[in-house]
């Protein structure tokens, strides 16, 4: 069976600035090259990423980024009425960043894994399967 996996923006940029869950998301990425192994992200994760490095780097490193994330099999995912209520329902019940609860959804609706170093995940429980990334 393939395994999914969502990885929230706090693992991309782990993986962009050679964080400490840096290689585990690399070896992620590895595998989705050539196993069937998918990673997912939610485009408002995504834009999370981009936000960041903007942040830390300025407009066109962020946009250099952005390019070099967009050859790497990572597929990003709309956000549809269906993961918004999810993420709604998450929100109202569990009280974490609205953002965070729509790659919650993401999660929950694929079926998937959760790769992330973010501990308000914890407040979800056993809700989702999360790959805990190394915090520094």
């Amino acid at each position: 069976m393939n395994k999914t996996y969502v990885l929230d923006a706090n693992a991309v940029l782990d993986f962009t600035e050679d964080g400490p869950g840096a290689g585990r998301v690399e070896q992620l990425i590895l595998e989705a090259h050539s196993s069937d192994i998918r990673l997912l992200i939610s485009v408002a994760n995504w834009g999370e990423v981009f936000y960041h490095s903007w942040q830390q780097s300025g407009e066109e490193e962020a946009r250099r980024t952005m390019g070099h994330l967009s050859r790497l099999p990572i597929q990003t995912v709309t956000v549809d009425r269906e993961q918004a209520l999810k993420a709604g329902k998450i929100k109202a019940v569990h009280k974490i960043p609205y953002v965070d609860c729509l790659a919650a959804a993401l999660t929950i609706l694929n079926h998937a894994i959760l790769v992330t170093s973010d501990r308000d995940f914890e407040k979800l429980g056993r809700r989702i399967q999360v790959l805990w990334l190394a915090r520094s």
